[in-house]
């Protein structure tokens, strides 16, 4: 097999490659796309674009995958710690972000955006788990009037939050770099 990998085309195929990639990096590096060290600059996102971009290509496949195999219903042994985390996780989260906004802290924009996203996965799960009749239209109900308007609320407050001038807020800054 070795002797089949080293004939002349092989070869000639990998002088080829080698060349093309040499070219393309004196092009790179010419263009300022590069800066010599044989590794791309850093992008503004960084890794975390990276990290996120690649999150949301695995997982929409995944959702798939879900959709064609999960069970349409499921008994679950601790249906009581899971609601009882989610609602002691927004309390923090809104008891955090009122305390953070009464200090002028910039951190309120983090758990603000936290307890907006939480409260609209609570209304999600509220209304998908409900089971039907009286309980599905109380979960409804509590996510069109409540849950709903608290999660656009705390965003709104994370945008008014991030509009506001650095030196009226404390902190280290957040924009220095």
């Amino acid at each position: 097999m070795l002797a089949v990998m080293t004939t002349p085309l092989t070869v000639q195929l990998g002088d080829a490659i080698d060349d093309r990639v040499a070219e393309a990096l004196d092009d790179y590096i010419a263009e300022g796309r590069l800066d010599g060290r044989i590794r791309p600059r850093r992008s503004p996102g960084g890794i975390a674009a990276l990290v996120s971009a690649g999150v949301a290509a695995v997982l929409l496949p995944w959702c798939l995958i879900l959709a064609a195999t999960l069970p349409s219903t499921y008994q679950v042994t601790h249906w009581k710690l899971t609601w009882i985390g989610l609602d002691v996780a927004i309390a923090a989260a809104a008891g955090l972000t009122a305390y953070l906004l009464h200090t002028r802290n910039k951190y309120a924009v983090l758990t603000s955006m936290a307890a907006g996203t939480l409260l609209l996965a609570d209304a999600w799960f509220d209304v998908s788990t409900a089971g039907a009749g009286f309980d599905h239209t109380l979960a409804l109900a509590m996510a069109l009037l409540l849950e709903i308007p608290l999660a656009l609320c705390a965003w709104a407050v994370a945008v008014r939050e991030l509009r506001q001038p650095i030196s009226s807020r404390t902190g280290p800054s957040w924009r220095a770099r």
